[in-house]
């Protein structure tokens, strides 16, 4: 992904839920993944569903 977030924050975020003592069942890394999991939240299923298809060339 052009615009996405450091491979390092990521790497990061990995290794602690690889390490983590009370793991949860998952985890965000960075800022664009924060800003997905609110719209997920907030947009109705469809409309995220199909924003989702268009930003990664599915088809709809």
């Amino acid at each position: 992904m052009k615009d996405g977030d450091d491979p390092a924050v990521v790497a990061e975020t990995i290794v602690t839920a690889a390490t983590d003592k009370k793991p949860k069942l998952r985890y965000t890394a960075g800022p664009l993944a924060s800003r997905v999991t609110t719209a997920r939240r907030l947009v109705p299923a469809g409309t995220f569903d199909k924003q989702i298809r268009k930003n990664n060339r599915l088809p709809t």
